[in-house]
């Protein structure tokens, strides 16, 4: 049954636009305001106006023919720099339009100028999707509200708003904004080889069918429904830079050098075995390099610059292209480097020899099986109890030593000797430049034991 109303709708469509195009006069209705966008005062098109001109465009809601490719829907579209989008469907369109309210979008227009032609054209759609008996009493109930306006008063009445008003228009006699607002729909007609019979405004594009274009979307982003760009400045502010310097200081120093050994004898016996009582001499000395502080001294001179800040009448251009204000500001001209040699003065120097593990228990296990009661006697020895420590600087580099003679060793075995040596760090006026730290350095001692052995008398 809906087959048999589109064939019946399409005859119709055929029939009224024949029936339109030879009536001696036309009523024109208009519906809200917004024309303001469009039309001036007279009926005549705005300049500013974004002219599409003719644009198709695929419609799931227009007919499909079998064996020939799917109809498209057809406008003629002008577009406000606000965003205001007014639409002019072809007859073909305006009539599918109808018969599909919704998918179409014709429900979502805002406001209208409608000619005679294009109520009956939307009539048959109507009846062709079967809800002609609706649209009329609508059509009926909506004309008692309208009120008429003179032909030469049409535009000033739609763009003020004031309500649903028609007026007749008679080729024959012209009628002033009616005429205009006619030939208008008559030209696009021309240019496009179409017959628009009614102008759709959609008071934003994005609820338009046809959407917006890239045109003003780049002119108008928030019309597009797009965040606003950043406003940019025709001359901006250059980026600051900042103003050159020197390079920063730097320090360098070579490694210290720690040592710690026996001198004599050659061979230290354990001081129980030892006739003579001599002891071990033992020799620790630190030699730490000086500090290389680097640093430079900037030179300035004055020079005269367009600045932004000041007040008062502006007396130069800045770079922008903007006023500014003169003043004497130093300018960076010369690095002069300079190497300082920062002593590293010695604060404590301290030395010490430990038996080793390894000894301990061969002490304790090996002496032990075969000489009863042998054990570690002494285990440790405090280097500074048996000499002298000095320390000083000769320029910037500073120096120490340790002479410990004689010291007494009761165990034999291997021993560590360790040198520890703090520092105050270095300072140049009264700054500080380096942390005061620690330097520690390693040496070996070997004791030996004279053990008696029995000797075959009778080999």
């Amino acid at each position: 049954m809906l087959n048999k109303f589109r064939n019946i709708a399409t005859l119709l469509l055929v029939a009224i636009i024949a029936a339109a195009s030879f009536a001696p006069a036309t009523n024109v209705s208009a519906e809200g305001s917004g024309w303001g966008e469009f039309i001036d005062s007279d009926g005549n098109p705005l300049p500013g106006v974004i002219i599409q001109g003719e644009t198709t465009m695929p419609a799931p809601w227009m007919p499909s023919i079998p064996g020939l490719p799917p109809m498209e829907a057809t406008y003629h579209v002008l577009v406000a720099p606000s965003g205001e989008t007014v639409l002019m469907p072809s007859a073909t369109t305006l009539f599918f339009m109808a018969m599909n309210p919704a998918a179409s979008g014709i429900i979502e227009a805002d406001h209208s100028i409608e000619t005679l032609p294009a109520g009956a054209i939307m009539l048959g759609g109507q009846i062709g999707s079967g809800n002609g008996a609706t649209f009329l009493s609508n059509l009926f109930q909506s004309l008692t509200g309208m009120t008429q306006v003179q032909a030469d008063q049409f535009a000033d009445a739609a763009i003020a708003g004031d309500g649903s008003i028609w007026s007749m228009f008679n080729p024959a006699t012209g009628g002033g904004d009616l005429f205009n607002i006619m030939m208008m729909l008559a030209s696009n007609s021309w240019a496009d080889g179409n017959l628009y019979t009614i102008a759709l405004l959609y008071e934003t594009c994005m609820s338009s069918p046809t959407g917006c274009p890239d045109e003003l979307c780049l002119a108008n982003p928030v019309a597009c429904g797009l965040p606003t760009p950043e406003a940019t400045e025709i001359n901006p502010e250059p980026t600051p830079t900042e103003p050159p310097t020197c390079p920063g200081p730097s320090v360098s120093q070579a490694w210290p050098t720690l040592t710690i050994n026996p001198t004599a004898p050659n061979y230290p016996v354990v001081v129980g075995q030892d006739p003579d009582q001599r002891g071990v001499d033992v020799e620790g000395s630190v030699t730490i390099p000086p500090v290389i502080y680097t640093w430079y001294e900037p030179v300035y001179e004055d020079v005269i610059e367009c600045r932004l800040a000041g007040s008062g009448v502006s007396d130069c251009t800045r770079p922008s292209g903007r006023p500014g204000y003169l003043r004497t500001v130093p300018s960076l001209t010369d690095c002069i480097m300079h190497q300082e040699e920062l002593p590293e003065r010695i604060t404590m120097l301290n030395a010490r020899a430990t038996l080793t593990e390894t000894s301990r228990n061969w002490i304790v296990n090996g002496l032990g099986a075969n000489w009863y009661g042998a054990h570690v006697k002494q285990g440790a020895v405090n280097l500074n109890q048996h000499g002298q420590v000095s320390m000083g600087c000769a320029g910037a580099t500073c120096s120490g030593s340790l002479s410990a003679l004689g010291v007494p060793f009761a165990d034999p075995g291997n021993w560590d000797l360790t040198i520890t040596v703090g520092t105050a760090g270095t300072y140049h006026n009264g700054v500080m430049i380096t942390t005061p730290r620690v330097l520690n350095g390693r040496g070996t001692l070997g004791v030996y034991v004279i053990l008696p052995a029995l000797i075959d008398a009778n080999p």
